[in-house]
């Protein structure tokens, strides 16, 4: 049998939309356990640190001078790091770009995506103008990192490897149906919301190293805010998108590698209580250089002052390593995020891999250029299948000394999931950088009991600029 009609026999079992509209509409709170309102209490947090430090760059004083600006009235929603408010569309364009802009951001495995930087800035526009509370919002996320989670088993890998940012083709659809719960569509607007958002979803990794890259983010969320709102206002679409002949699996999979079956209601647990379903970034870099940066970190410690007599860096990867990791030697601080080479230079010579090592600088370091000059990466049989981005370092020294460190599962993950001073350290770091004039600490509390909070007004309060800096 082949692909397509594997693909047909699944999808005759399978309702309209892959049953995700079903899923989002049908989802209670006693469904989602503490556990998963923690992860993703977590992760917004987490998201809403990368936006303020993404509100201070270069992408988001461009948007600034595009988006629309809108008074305090219902139909408008805050700009993160900003006392600006604007549409609801535009707003979402806005939070994703920035809360991505830095690369800082989580990561899904199977999805290969940033779905925290799509989901938030759609759920929290929305969840302004329906007076949310904190526990819906908490369950709207959750299924938008379902459907994250189930698009990305039903497609991956073949999906990233054709060239796809499933930040922003998974993204468009995961954030309508994280809208439209909020805005309690029914079931079948809910599939129109759905398919609405399909044919809007793109987003090409050639842009990645650029600002564009971000901006991907903040299409997915502005695209399925705009879906949510015109599926509620009527407007219809096919509701067989997903598994359609002309619909999103097999345009966007060119018919192959095609999983029809899990876009299907699952007996396991949530995607977000995976082992890889929900990752937090312990790196401003792409994620395919953390375990490599990790061990860089270690080792250094080994060599202590001894740098100077490094000979040759090898940097064992997986093969789906090579996909993102496309520059040796960075031009730019961006290039730099999924440049290996500079990532586990810099954190060689600094002993840290942190916000401000991604500048004109760094790139520019002399003592970063010449270990770049002695870097080479290349698969190792040891993780040549691994797809959690497994490294092995190896150190040689001119005095044949050699030092090797593996690191199988990055910082972040589930298994090492960031503590509660870890993550508020990252809060406030990311408050610093961006030069944000608010209460951090007080901004990490009231972020950190979202799920118990009657609306969100107390979190954008808190991000509501001071006339001071406090952190």
């Amino acid at each position: 049998m082949d692909i397509n009609s594997r693909t047909s026999a699944a999808a005759a079992t399978i309702e309209p939309g892959g049953d995700l509209a079903g899923f989002a509409s049908g989802l209670a709170q006693s469904d989602i356990p503490e556990e998963a309102r923690k992860l993703a209490t977590d992760a917004i947090t987490d998201c809403v640190a990368c936006s303020l430090a993404g509100s201070q760059t270069g992408l988001a004083a461009a948007l600034l001078n595009v988006v629309g600006v809108a008074g305090s009235h219902e139909k408008s929603a805050a700009l993160l790091g900003t006392a600006r408010r604007a549409s609801l569309c535009d707003a979402a364009l806005y939070n994703g770009g920035i809360a991505h802009a830095l690369d800082y951001d989580d990561i899904s495995h199977p999805a290969y995506s940033h779905p925290s930087t799509v989901l938030v800035p759609a759920i929290f526009a929305v969840a302004e103008v329906t007076r949310a509370t904190g526990a819906e919002v908490v369950a709207a996320y959750v299924i938008g990192l379902e459907t994250f989670g189930r698009l990305g088993r039903a497609l991956n890998v073949q999906h990233y490897k054709n060239g796809w940012h499933a930040t922003s083709t998974f993204g468009s659809i995961a954030a309508a149906l994280a809208a439209a719960r909020l805005l309690q569509l029914t079931k079948h607007e809910m599939r129109m919301c759905l398919a609405i958002a399909a044919s809007a979803a793109g987003g090409l990794r050639a842009n990645f190293g650029t600002m564009t890259k971000a901006l991907h983010a903040g299409y997915a969320a502005r695209n399925g805010v705009l879906a949510a709102l015109l599926a509620q206002q009527g407007v219809t679409a096919a509701e067989d998108v997903l598994l359609h002949k002309f619909g999103f699996a097999n345009a966007f999979n060119h018919g192959q590698g095609i999983d029809a079956a899990a876009l299907s209601p699952r007996a396991a647990e949530l995607e977000i209580l995976t082992e890889f379903g929900i990752a937090l970034k312990a790196f401003p870099s792409c994620a395919a250089t953390h375990t490599a940066v990790e061990a860089a970190l270690v080792l250094r410690q080994t060599l202590a002052d001894r740098l100077d007599d490094i000979s040759s860096i090898r940097v064992g990867v997986s093969e789906f390593a090579l996909e993102p990791l496309i520059y040796i030697k960075p031009a730019t601080p961006l290039e730099g995020k999924f440049s290996m080479h500079f990532c586990v230079a810099a954190a060689l010579a600094e002993g840290a891999l942190g916000l401000t090592s991604f500048s004109e600088r760094g790139i520019n370091d002399p003592s970063i250029q010449r270990l770049i000059a002695k870097t080479r990466m290349e698969v190792d049989e040891r993780v040549r299948e691994d797809r959690e981005f497994a490294s092995v370092l190896t150190i040689e020294t001119r005095q044949g000394e050699r030092i090797e460190h593996m690191i199988r599962v990055a910082l972040g993950k589930r298994a090492r999931w960031l503590s509660e001073a870890q993550l508020r350290a990252k809060l406030l770091d990311c408050c610093q950088y961006g030069g944000c004039r608010l209460d951090a600490t007080a901004l990490f509390a009231v972020l950190q009991g979202i799920d118990s909070a009657s609306s969100l007004d107390g979190i954008l309060q808190a991000l509501q600029p001071q006339t001071r800096p406090s952190v």
